[in-house]
């Protein structure tokens, strides 16, 4: 019984994973623009050694955040795909409305005309059948 309660925590939190991994997604992406156009002023303004130097830091530092957005991006696609992989179309729905557009389970419940205790009892049945 406990590592069936381990199992589906675990599983909550890969799904709550998506929410952070999406937020840091489009930070990371803003700053990266952001950063891309610096460089490229900063660079126009730099001459000779310095200017190489630095454009060769600033590469390696874009490289790993894009290496990092590449990575989560990976991540939230996994956990997509899993949820769309559910057979249960109901199940399917509530966790795509909780973890992936973020919904409150007042608002779930508002928009699958579900009680709040049906809501959470499709909740748990679907982390059962979640495919890790």
């Amino acid at each position: 019984m406990n590592g069936e309660i381990e199992k589906k925590e675990q599983k909550k939190a890969f799904l709550q994973s998506y929410q952070a991994l999406n937020f840091s997604i489009k930070t990371l992406g803003n700053l990266l623009a952001g950063f891309e156009e610096e460089q490229n002023h900063l660079l126009s303004v730099l001459q000779g050694d310095s200017g190489t130097d630095l454009a060769a830091e600033m590469n390696d530092i874009f490289s790993s955040f894009r290496k990092q957005l590449g990575e989560k991006n990976q991540i939230c696609k996994i956990i997509v795909k899993n949820v769309s992989r559910m057979d249960s179309e109901i199940e399917k729905n509530i966790l795509l409305l909780k973890y992936i557009s973020g919904y409150t389970w007042e608002e779930i419940s508002e928009m699958t005309n579900y009680s709040l205790r049906q809501v959470y009892n499709i909740h748990n049945h679907a982390l059962k059948h979640f495919p890790m």
